[in-house]
């Protein structure tokens, strides 16, 4: 886990690591991981009070008895809250969800998001939806990690259009019969966007058009491929990678900008299944030069 390489989960189980504990050694490295602040446009700040604690659903006047520890600001305005537990409590389908979504529609507050950790688990919600849009146990965060940058990252939450996730390209192959080992053929490639899950392990995506709104390719590659993928994109773009990937959040979203390259992959077998979404990566083969394609 390159985000909790240092932490050893076991704590969870000593009666003296409680809230406070989370917050400081689970949390705050997820909210600096996720490029929030105490100050500018892109800011979190703690403990916010309401000046007039009750929420109406329809004739229904519930007093909020809870102060999210974390409210997520960007450009002055709320995008998602966090409340934070003792790995003790229960985070699913209890008291705590039902008051962390009174608080998050509040008229002071109005954020489509609300998640709360206990140390062991995170879990995401959208007020326009019954389910989770994200859940993962914290020791599992890496396989989660560019979903969660995609849902929570400031750079992309002024664009709601990211919360609802592209179709997958994989999932889309294997719907119309595609088997496991697809070969992937693609001369040029546009991404914006690429992580190091873990040591040895990166992903990058693509926008792939298609007949509807595209389809989003995921592909995954090992070191020797990150390292040639470095050799063919523009070289200030591949000292920009590969800075990026060097330190927290280990991603790289560029805005208005993309690096180019041509792949060839194949597609893997398993289907992921994810609360918010299902979707079947693909293992780079080999990078090549970008060339446009006819």
């Amino acid at each position: 886990m390159v985000l909790y390489e240092d932490f050893d989960f076991d704590v969870l189980n000593d009666p003296e690591f409680k809230e406070d504990s989370v917050r400081e050694e689970l949390v705050q490295p997820l909210v600096k991981f996720l490029g929030y602040k105490v100050s500018g446009n892109i800011r979190v700040i703690r403990s916010r009070s309401l000046k007039h604690p009750f929420v109406s659903i329809g004739s229904t006047r519930n007093k909020i008895s809870i102060i999210p520890d974390y409210v997520f600001e960007v450009n002055g305005k709320v995008h998602w809250i966090l409340d934070a537990k003792s790995p003790s409590e229960n985070i699913s389908k209890t008291k705590h969800v039902e008051q962390a979504y009174s608080y998050s529609i509040h008229p002071e507050i109005r954020s489509n998001l609300y998640a709360l950790c206990n140390g062991r688990e995170f879990i995401l919600y959208d007020v326009k939806k019954n389910d989770p849009v994200l859940f993962f146990k914290m020791t599992d965060i890496d396989e989660s990690i560019e979903n969660l940058v995609r849902i929570l990252d400031p750079r992309f939450m002024a664009n709601s259009d990211v919360v609802d996730f592209y179709p997958d390209l994989g999932l889309a192959l294997r719907k119309i019969g595609k088997s496991p080992g697809f070969r992937f053929i693609a001369l040029s490639v546009h991404a914006n966007f690429i992580s190091k899950v873990q040591d040895g392990k990166y992903t990058t995506s693509t926008l792939i058009p298609d007949d509807g709104r595209g389809l989003l390719g995921s592909f995954d590659f090992d070191e020797n491929l990150y390292r040639k993928l470095l050799s063919i994109v523009d070289e200030e773009k591949a000292r920009l990678i590969e800075q990026s990937l060097s330190q927290q959040p280990y991603s790289l979203m560029l805005e208005n900008e993309e690096f180019l390259f041509g792949l060839v992959a194949d597609l893997q077998g398993e289907v992921v299944n994810k609360p918010e979404e299902s979707f079947v990566p693909f293992k780079v083969i080999d990078f090549m030069p970008y060339s446009e394609a006819p």
